[in-house]
């Protein structure tokens, strides 16, 4: 039987002491003594409290954004197999921050963890199939790594698998295939996945056109800062679909798209500042102000 040196033991305890009150330290909102005690885990080899810390890096959370920190603490964890790193470390590279952006990097990142079972990286997997991201476009590629994501329930999966079925990109077209799984994202609390469910209800596709149920799941995504439901809930007050018109409700809600940089919101506000539109005065000065949130 082998048999753990003391030392290592303690140094272990030591190490999951300072994860926890890391984590309680997080949870509590106090991301500055989180990233302290994570950082002191992290220092000694804990995967999970490296990739906390890199996540709060990525996020700018108790320490400033640093793509490069954070990339350096995945990369820890993730050479020792921790999927959850190798997930995040994916994603950096997909995204370009703070590296070039490299999809054959993303992929072979996602593809250890994907293969591992794990339901985020099988989702990526999927995303770049999607969108022919360093491989070969191939919606059924997208459907059958989506299909493993909603195997094991993850909202993120069952939305992405529910636009294919609505757009039948990969499937045969299936509105009604479409609603069950957006509905399992937005029954688990999936912005993303209430947005869709709202636009399915308001487009009568797959369920019965119903702009109140609309507007309800609308409004649940858009509280979770969902853009374009934002955009959406704009567009049935500037409309008068199944709400009473309001230009100001309107415009507030696509304001607060636009604050969140959600482009097609903040290309509609440069439009409607420039033209004099949804009963706003021209106001060349807004519009303007609004095109460098492009930039």
């Amino acid at each position: 039987m082998r048999i753990t040196p003391l030392f290592t033991l303690l140094l272990c305890l030591s190490a999951q002491a300072d994860y926890q009150a890391g984590k309680d330290a997080q949870q509590g909102g106090d991301f500055p003594r989180a990233a302290k005690e994570y950082t002191e885990s992290a220092n000694q080899g804990d995967v999970r409290a490296q990739t906390e810390l890199g996540a709060m890096y990525e996020r700018g959370e108790g320490v400033p954004a640093d793509y490069a920190r954070a990339q350096f603490w995945y990369k820890k964890a993730a050479d020792k197999g921790y999927m959850p790193a190798q997930t995040s470390l994916g994603y950096l590279y997909e995204r370009g921050l703070g590296l070039p952006r490299d999809y054959s990097q993303a992929m072979q990142w996602y593809r250890k963890a994907a293969d591992k079972g794990y339901a985020l990286a099988q989702n990526n997997v999927g995303v770049l199939f999607e969108n022919g991201w360093g491989v070969k476009q191939d919606f059924s590629k997208a459907v059958e790594w989506y299909r493993k994501g909603v195997d094991q329930n993850l909202p993120l999966a069952q939305t992405n698998l529910g636009f294919l079925y609505a757009e039948g990109r990969g499937v045969p077209k299936d509105d009604n295939q479409a609603v069950l799984l957006y509905r399992k994202a937005a029954d688990a609390g999936f912005p993303q996945g209430q947005n869709n469910l709202g636009y399915m209800y308001a487009s009568g596709r797959g369920l019965k056109q119903d702009f109140d149920a609309a507007r309800s799941w609308y409004e649940k995504a858009a509280k979770e800062g969902n853009g374009q439901a934002m955009l959406n809930l704009a567009l049935m007050y500037q409309n008068g679909k199944g709400v009473k018109q309001d230009s100001a409700r309107a415009i507030d809600w696509l304001t607060r798209a636009g604050n969140l940089g959600y482009r097609p919101a903040i290309q509609r506000l440069i439009k409607i500042y420039r033209q004099g539109l949804w009963g706003e005065k021209q106001d060349e000065a807004a519009a303007t102000d609004w095109e460098k949130k492009l930039t």
